[in-house]
């Protein structure tokens, strides 16, 4: 019997470990695992079970084998993450393609050959993981749905004012928050990595572009150059974590961009929860203000 299904609970009975678990359904199983073998499991990560089932006066089973499926192969393939966690509005197949068209959109062969690299030696985690572990997109994919938010706000500003450089400003919202993949300990539940919190994902981010611009030969090239900058000040203002402030118009778009996203985005969810007339809860992002739905 194969069974994919988060784990639950885990406690020890006779000698064994008792592995509580629940499929996509909600249905709860009792499954036995040595304590050896069972000690490799993870409380609410998803695992694929192979099972032999045991009748009597109480149904259980016995665990033969398991395999981690937190993977993008098999996310793309089962969607099993998105039937126990929330993710974003957008399949795995949806984010990889609209990725790929604003990456065709850069005619800049250094900057594109820069964002495409980086997010091809990350591409599992970029669309797997979240945006955040707890202030806006985050939930499964919420990294790449983020950006790509972002990517549609950016053609109309584009549009507005076209003495912006967009190969610069697709490939800085693409990369932006690319050093959350550092920042953050995976993909469910995470926290702050050691990484994370002695640096930050916009100074981790910077020093990825310098290493690929390097391992590209594109050393010393402005266009890496400018990415990084971009980078370390999407953030806007020191006391928001950005290292520089916004020094180029590209840069400046970046910032408010990446604000309007994450804070609109969220508010977005907080109005689905309540009917018009109404105030939302205090919301994080915006200050913890709460929010009147007309």
């Amino acid at each position: 019997m194969l069974i994919v299904g988060k784990v639950s609970g885990i406690n020890t009975s006779d000698n064994q470990l008792n592995i509580q678990i629940c499929n996509k359904d909600g249905i709860t199983y009792n499954l036995k695992i040595s304590s050896e073998e069972g000690s490799k499991l993870v409380i609410n990560n998803i695992y694929e079970f192979s099972l032999d089932v045991v009748e009597g006066e109480r149904t259980y089973y016995i665990i033969n084998e398991f395999k981690n499926v937190n993977s993008f192969e098999f996310e793309k393939k089962n969607d099993s993450l998105r039937s126990f966690f929330e993710a974003s509005p957008l399949s795995l197949k949806e984010l990889e393609a609209e990725i790929e068209k604003y990456q065709n959109k850069i005619e800049n062969k250094i900057i594109k050959d820069i964002t495409v690299s980086l997010i091809n030696k990350n591409h599992d985690n970029y669309f797997l993981y979240p945006a955040a572990s707890r202030m806006h997109h985050a939930y499964i994919g919420g990294l790449a749905y983020h950006s790509i938010g972002m990517l549609h706000l950016a053609d109309g500003i584009i549009n507005a004012y076209p003495f912006l450089d967009k190969d610069y400003l697709y490939a800085g919202i693409m990369l932006h928050d690319i050093g959350k993949i550092k920042e953050l300990t995976g993909i469910i539940t995470p926290e702050y990595s050691k990484e994370g919190q002695l640096l930050g994902h916009l100074v981790i981010g910077a020093m990825e572009i310098h290493e690929e611009a390097i391992n590209l030969g594109y050393k010393d090239k402005e266009e890496a150059l400018l990415l990084e900058h971009m980078l370390i000040s999407h953030h806007g203002m020191p006391q928001f974590g950005s290292a520089k402030k916004p020094l180029t118009a590209e840069a400046l778009a970046l910032w408010n961009i990446d604000n309007i996203d994450s804070k609109l985005r969220v508010l977005e969810e907080e109005y689905k929860k309540i009917p018009s007339g109404e105030f939302t809860t205090s919301i994080g992002v915006l200050d913890k203000l709460k929010m009147y739905k007309a």
